[in-house]
């Protein structure tokens, strides 16, 4: 009897503990998904006051005539560790060279810990520019689409254009760039991607016969990820180049944050007669990009305050060289292989112009450096188990229509 009253009650001794100990889990997570969102939030609001910072300090002309062009990404991830992990007042202690410690007590406490990632939106492409065929004498839809076609050109990305998609078909480079063209541009003429201009032959895109059908957007987008309607474009490639695009700020490159390969497209405009043979060709792969690597490595010790600044270290580059990469043991019998590989300078020009029926471009046509306004900041927050990631967009001069002041949020995404 007593085996049998066992053998009946183990079940539901087993089925209760297990239920109650999932329900124990369930209100810790839940718990845990508050404080993360409340960590998230709170990370927020101190992001804000980094973008004052920039606003009201760094953007100061006294400020860069004394100082010289600073940006807040350049502080972000430290000055925000310093409240988002114990240890996070060391990394800056680091930086700075000053004992530190004392901020520790500003940091979380409880379990939780938060991460902030911050990009300036100016140094990414902005596909809205597609939009505008002209705008006086620049062309910011050739100039996109061939920076788009840059971004796409080296060969590790030959299996996205070769392999077969959803539908069946393969779309080769110059597809992908016909089709978000056409679907940004606000006319129904289709892009010819190879002469930078709208042909005489209609739109022909099946967006009206999908299960779900919808229309060509043929205006400016909202969110970069509209990029997903447009046809050959899937997750795949935006994996690969959506980091790389935005739809917010103006149409100029600003070579403060740039990548690489729209340095180079810039340096492609604005060469010399003398050195356009230097992006010519394979010089543009064995010269060009080169050059453009090293602008991204010499603007992490300061930033460009004029296009004149530019103009000085393409042209010379030998010049601008860190002293503390040529330290080292020059009985090293590695000393020399490791000392770091100057490519060949750039003569560019600042102004663009005509003379006797010819034009040359500037870098004043295509490129700025301008203190930057508008922000992505993501923000990854862990507490226990729990993890969240937080992505939004700040114009630090939108003019606020409600209250005083200047800033607000363009876009925002918890995930």
């Amino acid at each position: 009897m007593v085996l049998i009253a066992l053998a009946i009650l183990f079940p539901f001794t087993a089925s209760f503990n297990y239920k109650a100990r999932v329900d124990w889990q369930a209100a810790v997570n839940h718990g845990d998904e508050v404080r993360a969102r409340a960590v998230q939030r709170g990370a927020m609001q101190l992001s804000v006051l980094m973008f004052e910072l920039q606003r009201m300090v760094f953007n100061q002309k006294q400020f860069r005539d004394m100082m010289g062009a600073m940006d807040i990404t350049m502080l972000a991830p430290y000055l925000m560790s310093i409240f988002g992990t114990e240890d996070g007042a060391e990394g800056l202690g680091a930086l700075v060279g000053v004992d530190t410690t004392a901020l520790n007590e500003l940091a979380l406490d409880g379990g939780g810990s938060f991460e902030v990632r911050l990009e300036a939106e100016s140094g990414k492409l902005n596909v809205n520019c597609l939009a505008i065929e002209k705008d006086g004498e620049n062309t910011p839809r050739a100039r996109v689409t061939e920076t788009l076609e840059a971004l796409m050109l080296p060969k590790l990305y030959d299996p996205l254009f070769d392999e077969e998609k959803s539908d069946g078909e393969r779309y080769n480079r110059q597809h992908v760039l016909q089709a978000i063209v056409d679907y940004i541009d606000d006319d129904t003429k289709r892009f010819d991607a190879y002469r930078l201009r709208q042909s005489s032959q209609d739109e022909r895109y099946g967006y009206t016969e999908l299960h779900d059908p919808y229309q060509s957007r043929d205006s400016r987008l909202d969110s970069i990820l509209e990029l997903h309607l447009v046809e050959a474009v899937d997750d795949d490639w935006m994996a690969a180049f959506g980091s790389e695009l935005t739809v917010y700020g103006g149409c100029k490159v600003n070579l403060n944050f740039a990548s690489p390969e729209q340095i180079a497209q810039v340096l492609r405009h604005a060469v010399s007669g003398a050195d356009r043979w230097k992006t010519e060709g394979d010089n543009f792969l064995l010269m060009t990009m080169p050059l453009s690597n090293f602008v991204i490595e010499s603007r992490e010790f300061n930033l460009f305050q004029k296009l004149e600044d530019f103009k000085d270290l393409v042209a010379k580059p030998d010049q601008f060289v860190n002293p503390l990469t040529l330290l080292g043991d020059e009985s090293d019998n590695d000393y020399a292989a490791n000392l770091p590989k100057v490519p060949d300078g750039m003569e560019v020009r600042v102004n663009g112009g005509s003379r006797n029926g010819q034009t040359w471009g500037g870098l004043k046509d295509v490129a700025t450096v301008e203190p930057e306004r508008i922000y992505r900041i993501e923000v990854i927050t862990t507490v226990g188990s729990v993890r969240k990631r937080l992505t939004a967009v700040y114009d630090i001069q939108y003019a606020r229509s409600q209250s005083a002041g200047k800033g607000a949020w363009l876009y925002y995404r918890e995930d």
